[in-house]
């Protein structure tokens, strides 16, 4: 890890120590691990604070801290929030850092502060119901075969009224997945409504001794959701989500509020993407892939000169598109090591692994979709590559 996060952060404390705090709540009685909740606010002080209040009110009977990072600090920003951590009823520490450091750098910086046994990464933008922690934590307690668990995401709207889904609607539940070129098939294709390949990075929880190290700071944001969870079902842990809990979530708030963002977060994720596919695959299902990767490329690039053809053309999309492959050209020594390290951790083949990905290209369902669709899926047919979709016809 680089010395990124020591250089540029400054530690605040609010003035109720967390000691003392700690010592109160643990004075209770005590059924649950201690909880970590990680929360970054990038100039949102308002929602961040809704957020920190949500988690407060939850009945978590264990000892919770929250670790908060203030990501772009201003002067503005330092002293709402530190009103705010003085406010909360809970062990507080807050994080300012003058530089945006993303999502992953973040929660880095956070990671050393963490003291509790169980790590909630939680978005700014989702309040938790009540029993949302606690649903979590019963389920993994205890549960060596369970690597990290996440909650239903409900829509904000249902928060007022404390809404949760009706038994119906759980049992029914199909969850998406990732396609195996890696990128989002957010369709209902999982039959076991708790079976993920991996959570969502909006709320997920786990216990720290999992993982060393979430994922690199090199990600910044998008798929470091995906690196968290395909690293845990690399080390044979299930990755599953518990539709009891539940979040009530406004989603890309940081983006829709901070447009000029999107080009930025475009080309992480697409540079994300590719590299979870390099690190994580060993060498033989990155060569039965490699159509399949050619074939996503191609199609990638094609609907990124799409929108230079429109009436309002852009060049965001290319440029990112353009970007985040010559990104990793450049960084190809930090790919390898990272791809070692990774490796090292292997107990599971990929085919346990890709059983739970999808081998659709998109999500698209035009014409041009469904023929890219319709090819890969007779592809991996073909070659043996078994994902979801074959497994179900079984």
């Amino acid at each position: 890890m680089s010395q990124l996060i020591e250089m540029d952060r400054t530690v605040h404390m609010s003035n109720v120590s967390v000691e003392s705090r700690n010592a109160e709540f643990s004075s209770r009685a005590v059924s649950l691990p201690s909880l970590s909740v990680i929360v970054l606010n990038y100039r949102a002080e308002e929602v961040t604070g809704q957020c920190l209040w949500s988690v407060v009110k939850s009945d978590y009977n264990g000892p919770l801290e929250i670790i908060l990072v203030n990501n772009g600090a201003t002067a503005s920003s330092t002293v709402t929030l530190e009103a705010l951590a003085q406010a909360l009823p809970r062990p507080v520490t807050v994080i300012h850092s003058e530089n945006n450091l993303g999502f992953t750098g973040g929660v880095l910086a956070a990671w050393p502060h963490a003291t509790g046994e169980l790590i909630c990464l939680l978005n700014n933008d989702a309040l938790v119901h009540p029993g949302c922690l606690t649903t979590l934590a019963e389920r993994l307690k205890d549960r060596t075969d369970i690597g990290a668990v996440w909650p239903y995401d409900a829509p904000l709207c249902w928060h007022n009224e404390l809404k949760v889904p009706q038994l119906s609607e759980v049992t029914l539940l199909r969850n998406g997945t990732h396609s195996v070129t890696g990128a989002n098939i957010w369709l209902p294709l999982l039959r076991d409504y708790r079976q993920c390949f991996t959570g969502s990075g909006v709320c997920m929880l786990f216990a720290k001794r999992t993982l060393d190290c979430p994922f690199p700071e090199e990600y910044f944001a998008y798929f470091e959701d995906v690196f968290l969870g395909w690293t845990l079902q690399l080390k044979g842990l299930r990755v599953e989500r518990v539709p009891e809990a539940v979040i009530y979530h406004a989603g890309s708030a940081t983006a829709s509020k901070h447009p000029r963002l999107r080009p930025l977060l475009a080309f992480h994720a697409e540079k994300n993407r590719l590299a979870n596919l390099f690190v994580f695959y060993n060498w033989f299902t990155l060569l039965r892939l490699m159509p399949l990767l050619l074939v996503a490329e191609l199609a990638n690039l094609a609907g990124s000169l799409v929108p230079l053809l429109s009436s309002k053309p852009t060049q965001a999309r290319i440029k990112a598109h353009i970007a985040s492959k010559l990104w990793l050209i450049r960084h190809t020594g930090w790919l390898w090591r990272l791809r070692r390290q990774v490796q090292q951790l292997r107990k599971v083949q990929d085919q346990s692994i890709i059983s739970l990905m999808s081998g659709r290209l998109t999500m698209q369902d035009g014409r041009l979709g469904k023929l890219l669709n319709s090819f890969s899926l007779t592809y991996c047919r073909l070659v043996g590559i078994r994902t979801v979709e074959l497994m179900n016809q079984t």
